[in-house]
């Protein structure tokens, strides 16, 4: 049994000229980001390794959301994320080190809705700073494929404690 933690980077800025890749957090999206952190540590969802696309963003979300929830080893900084289709998804899943029970991967919609629903099942939003604890019934990362069907333990995001 694995568990996949499927978390869209936070709220970001759009400031003119800079390129979609450098965007980084505004301000809600670093709390919202510390606070993702916060809640998987208290649902007891510390990672054992985090993937995270290499756009800004990304990158600023995971390491928030890591600070938060105690976890202390290097992130795992991937392009194969950004912009990522549900197949070149699964391809980063399949890579993800055997000895890891449970994985956060961090990157971008529409890519990451796309996988939570094939994954997990049927969501209707995936905003900012969502994240999907999603239970896998695979003994190996590598067993995931398109057609692997997971339970969607929970699906969270801050304006659901609003």
């Amino acid at each position: 049994m694995k568990t996949l933690i499927v978390l869209r980077h936070a709220k970001s800025e759009h400031p003119p000229g800079v390129a979609d890749f450098d965007r980084t957090l505004n301000d809600r999206g670093k709390r919202d980001a510390l606070r993702v952190g916060e809640v998987l540590l208290e649902r007891g969802l510390k990672p054992d390794v985090i993937v995270s696309s290499s756009a800004r963003r990304a990158r600023k979300t995971a390491v928030r959301a890591a600070e938060t929830c105690g976890y202390d080893r290097d992130i795992v900084e991937t392009e194969d994320l950004y912009e990522a289709g549900p197949w070149d998804i699964i391809s980063v899943i399949q890579q993800i080190p055997e000895v890891a029970a449970t994985a956060l991967i961090v990157g971008h919609n529409p890519g990451f809705w796309s996988i939570t629903q094939r994954l997990g099942g049927s969501i209707e939003q995936f905003p900012t700073a969502a994240w999907a604890h999603i239970s896998l019934s695979v003994e190996f990362w590598g067993e995931v494929t398109e057609m692997t069907r997971g339970e969607l333990v929970e699906l969270w995001y801050p304006k659901i404690e609003q």
